[in-house]
């Protein structure tokens, strides 16, 4: 037996598999390419084709994401204690609630921009650094809204861990915060792009005629209706979706879809009641604090 001649034609038969696997995967990668490509163009026809606009540059984001819990924090004597002496406020605790009171006023150099805060949330507030600048409230520019954030994601549309704070001459005179404790929940789980959460808007007719996407950003959202009732909430990533219609004038929809099991939940109904109270209420200038206005990115 020519063992030599056998050891040859076995390398050159694995040689020829191995071409021929290499190729079948290579040749099942473009069909899957192009079917991308396909769901992608028929995304833009039909963008095109309802005259709906959006930003060119859409969100980049990771492309993975845990779920996250969060803990209702009480704040406590010792953290009260901590604020006063650093800084010049008056704190009052009730339970979940921070409510501050600056001795001094502190000067924001300009309420709209979010970078104008930075000093006062890392000096005044309790960790001030995992706050994000929302929004002022849709009926006081004075009333300017924050949201906490895990790993720089804003937790959306949540009363706790919310920061109002009160301007008065561009000016820091009072603030109520409420915290949560966050951490992460079992492994990350890959997150749908942001092109294919505007096809899933767009398949729902959440996205229609004449419609603008004006602002499209990835945080954590939960579906827990009654907050009372809990102390833990569970967070899911979840695109945020702001959609307005000019020609319309109509109010601007914000949709959260969960980027992971692509189920849609709006805020637009709740939002328009809660105007409707505003409006009733003699109180009129005491925003809801689940309702700040919505501001893009661009802001």
């Amino acid at each position: 037996m020519d063992w030599n001649r056998t050891k040859t034609i076995l390398i050159l038969t694995f040689l020829v598999f191995n071409i021929f696997l290499a190729s079948d995967l290579f040749k099942k990668q473009t069909e899957l390419s192009e079917i991308e490509q396909q769901k992608q163009v028929t995304i833009e026809d039909q963008l095109k084709n309802l005259n709906v606009t959006y930003e060119k540059n859409l969100p980049v984001q990771s492309e993975k994401m845990s779920f996250i819990s969060g803990d209702v924090h009480e704040f406590t004597e010792e953290e009260e204690k901590t604020l006063e002496e650093g800084t010049s406020q008056d704190i009052t605790l009730d339970g979940e609630k921070l409510v501050s009171t600056l001795k001094k006023p502190f000067p924001i150099s300009d309420p709209t921009v979010a970078s104008a805060y930075s000093i006062f949330l890392e000096t005044y507030v309790y960790e001030g650094g995992k706050y994000q600048y929302y929004g002022p409230a849709e009926n006081n520019p004075n009333i300017v809204y924050f949201v906490e954030t895990f790993e720089d994601r804003p937790i959306y549309s949540q009363e706790s861990g919310m920061l109002i704070v009160t301007l008065e001459d561009d000016k820091v005179v009072s603030y109520t915060q409420t915290y949560l404790s966050l951490q992460k929940i079992g492994k990350e789980r890959k997150i749908d792009p942001a092109s294919e959460t505007i096809g899933l808007l767009l398949n729902q007719q959440d996205i229609g005629l004449n419609d603008k996407v004006e602002d499209m950003s990835i945080g954590y959202y939960t579906t827990v209706a009654n907050e009372d009732e809990r102390d833990t909430f569970v967070f899911v990533p979840t695109w945020q979706v702001v959609v307005s219609n000019k020609k319309n004038d109509d109010p601007e929809k914000n949709y959260y879809v969960n980027a992971i099991e692509k189920t849609v939940f709006s805020d637009t109904e709740e939002s328009i009641e809660g105007e409707q109270e505003e409006k009733e209420s003699d109180d009129s200038d005491q925003p809801d604090p689940s309702k700040p206005k919505t501001v893009t990115s661009d802001e």
